[in-house]
């Protein structure tokens, strides 16, 4: 018995599911498959539009190319502002974002046009037409379709060359049509991968981004485009959903959209041979020049990436502008432009140049597994509806149904846009930053770390009568097989108390590996910052580890290991204050501000705004009482932390105009040996990669990198088949 195509795309699917839950991550074996038929697809498909798009222009009258395009800009309009309207309609569930929270003070996208210009003219012109075919740059090589096509249309005795690309055209159908029947192959290995492959628990993070995603594609797919075709067209409502179905399908399951090109060559083909549109002339130059032009230009499902960026807006705290946002809206068409990866490579574009943090890119890919079977989904669907839109036109079949297209087609419209304004209220998105450091904890990111005491700010130190004066310090750790650590509480992300109570951060994270490495045990002992020489120098403490500065004044007093982290002087600035803080030069001008400095800082002001006040009081960087200043002076770093909680202020590094913060940990000025030690620490901590982890982790605020068992399967978890 032979199944027919669908059956057989079906079982695929299934049997993809049952081998991801049967094997888990061993279906990687058959990632190549999917790839290789990847690959497959865009070795005809880039010759295949740009033959295509010659073949149908060139076959064309300029009368008859310019009646084409009158009849389908309107629906390309058509199409882009319905997927805008539901992409603007959604982001209205997106609260407003915070202040940003990271080094840019404010997103601007002043000097983008420039270098976004080249970056377009280099994506749609083809210079190089085999690079451009080499590295699946569709919208070139449809754009030189359509020059070599307007070319061949102006000149006469062209017929031998448009049979030559037409000859062309057909070996390249024909190919197409056979790697469509060996499709279910493909799609048994990416779903088998991919159920596999992915955690659940990796997407929860971002449910509301996702559950939208799906729900609003599959509206537009399955009832909205459904029934602008069968307002406007003579197909009903249920003849529109089943074409729909036999085309879409296949890419929908894959996530491949090249795959749609026979099956809706295949579909127009049938159309053809019923009425209305039976015996009419040209259809077939019709469909060559319609199919390539809009597989390149109406994947509306492509400018889901503006909604991406709306939501990582709210997601990373950086706010658009209402121009801004337009102007993002009208980069999305172009940038849209193509297969699911120009989605990738515009969102990296766009995050790089509108300041972004660096894991953005990966939480968007991170979403891909589940988002771009409905991408490709709803842009075949669009494709498919331009395409008939269009031909129905071209043939004065286009009829307004009237009782579908208000009540249906815009009633449906109204009613979702009003149901989700009423919903507003109620959708409540938690901000991604505000227990970001607080819920840090050691055990997190250090494996069996040794077991510490932390001595309080005036509570006695019990070790005082066992200290012996001159003593080196690597000869008492020895004796008293402990390590002594100085620390400050507030100095986020270096060292402070989280949530529970525990003292942490990048630099305690250090002192306990130091410990560890030391083979002895570690105590923390409170730190003052006007008498750190003295309390070394009194053996207090053998190491000062807790976000400190390396200065001209200390180096003259303690002795510092090699600079471990360098930072740009920032200013943290109240938001309500932003137009005093605009211009560098007028800042230091200005004789009426009142800037906050601590330790090391104080210098730094001094010399940076000399006309400035200073304000050197308690300062608890929990409250940021600005009634008392206009700004605080602090290293980039440590002020973009504190920022995160207080949404309400911002970082301004001036492009570093403030010079630079130099962290390395004090020592005994005199202590050369147990100094050499920890610089040779430091540098086996960078080599081996603990360092690094460290500040991803405390500084940077990315999780760490996931260890443990593989993704659960039935051939490890229940047959226990394998390891």
């Amino acid at each position: 018995m032979r199944f027919t195509f669908g059956f057989q795309v079906l079982f695929a699917v299934i049997g993809g599911i049952l081998a991801g839950l049967f094997l888990g991550p061993l279906t990687l074996f058959f990632r190549p498959i999917g790839e290789i038929y990847v690959a497959l697809l865009e070795m005809v498909v880039l010759p295949y539009i740009c033959l295509s798009i010659i073949l149908g222009l060139g076959s064309l009258t300029p009368s008859n190319a310019k009646k084409l395009l009158e009849k389908g800009w309107a629906f390309w309009f058509l199409l882009w502002s319905l997927v805008f309207f539901f992409i603007y309609l959604l982001s209205s569930l997106i609260p407003k974002p915070l202040a940003a929270s990271f080094l840019q003070s404010s997103i601007s996208l002043e000097g983008i046009h420039v270098e976004l210009g080249k970056n377009i003219l280099t994506y749609l012109i083809p210079e190089n037409p085999i690079y451009d075919l080499l590295n699946n740059i569709v919208p070139a090589i449809a754009v030189l379709g359509i020059i070599v096509g307007f070319t061949l249309m102006h000149i006469e005795k062209k017929e031998p060359l448009l049979s030559v690309v037409g000859r062309g055209n057909q070996v390249l159908e024909k190919i197409l049509e056979w790697l469509a029947w060996i499709a279910p192959i493909a799609v048994f290995a990416h779903i088998s991968v991919v159920m596999g492959t992915v955690r659940v628990s990796d997407l929860i993070i971002i449910d509301f981004y996702l559950a939208a995603y799906v729900l609003i594609t599959l509206f537009l797919t399955l009832w909205i485009l459904p029934l602008i075709l069968s307002s406007l067209t003579p197909l009903s409502f249920g003849e529109s959903l089943r074409a729909f179905r036999s085309i879409c399908f296949l890419s929908f399951v894959t996530g491949i959209p090249t795959i749609a090109i026979p099956l809706i060559n295949r579909y127009l083909n049938k159309l053809r041979d019923k009425e209305p549109l039976k015996g009419v002339a040209g259809f077939r130059s019709t469909v060559d020049t319609v199919l390539p032009i809009s597989y390149s230009f109406v994947q509306i499902g492509n400018a889901f990436l503006l909604f991406f960026i709306l939501f990582a807006s709210f997601y990373y705290r950086q706010p658009f502008t209402v121009w801004e946002k337009s102007i993002l809206s009208f980069l999305t068409i172009p940038l849209s432009v193509g297969s699911p990866g120009t989605s990738v490579n515009s969102i990296m574009f766009l995050f790089n140049e509108l300041k972004f943090p660096d894991n953005a890119v990966d939480l968007f890919t991170a979403t891909m597994p589940v988002t771009v079977n409905f991408q490709v989904l709803l842009s075949v669907a669009s494709v498919f509806t331009f395409i008939l839109l269009v031909i129905y036109a071209n043939y004065q079949l286009i009829e307004i149904k009237w009782k579908t297209f208000l009540f249906k087609l815009i009633g449906s419209i109204c009613v979702t846009a009003a149901i989700v304004l009423a919903i507003r209220p109620y959708v409540h998105l938690d901000d991604n930053f505000l227990n970001l450091y607080p819920s840090r904890k050691i055990a997190d990111i250090l494996r069996d770390p040794v077991k510490a005491k932390v001595y309080q700010r005036g509570q006695p130190l019990e070790y005082l009568s066992s200290i012996i004066p001159d003593e080196s310090v690597l000869e008492r750790i020895f004796r008293t097989n402990t390590l002594r650590v100085g620390y400050l509480n507030g100095s986020i992300p270096f060292s402070y108390w989280n949530h529970d109570k525990e003292l942490v951060g990048f630099d305690i994270a250090m002192a306990y590996q130091l410990a560890k490495d030391l083979d002895c045990q570690l105590e923390f002992v409170p730190l003052d910052l006007d008498r750190i020489a003295e309390d070394l120098d009194r053996g207090l403490y053998d190491i000062g580890m807790t976000g400190l500065l390396m200065t001209e004044e200390r180096i003259q007093k303690m002795s510092f290991t090699n600079t471990y982290s360098n930072q740009n002087n920032a200013l943290i600035i109240p938001v309500d204050k932003r137009p005093l803080f605009k211009n560098l030069n007028q800042i230091r001008e200005n004789k009426n501000l009142i800037i906050a400095a601590q330790g090391a800082y104080i210098k730094m002001l001094s010399q940076n705004f000399p006309n400035a006040s200073l304000y050197s009081g308690p300062f608890d960087s929990e409250d940021l009482p600005t009634q008392k200043f206009d700004a605080n002076i602090w290293s980039s770093i440590q002020g973009t932390v504190l920022c995160i909680n207080h949404p309400n202020f911002y970082v301004d590094d001036f492009d570093g105009g403030l010079g630079k913060s130099l962290f390395a940990y004090p020592v005994r000025l005199v202590e050369t040996d147990f100094l050499r030690f920890v610089n040779n620490w430091l540098s086996l901590k960078h080599l081996d990669g603990f360092y690094q982890e460290q500040e991803s982790y405390w500084i940077y605020g990315k999780n760490p990198a996931r260890t443990g068992e593989p993704r659960w399967s039935i051939i490890r978890n229940v047959l226990h088949w394998v390891e």
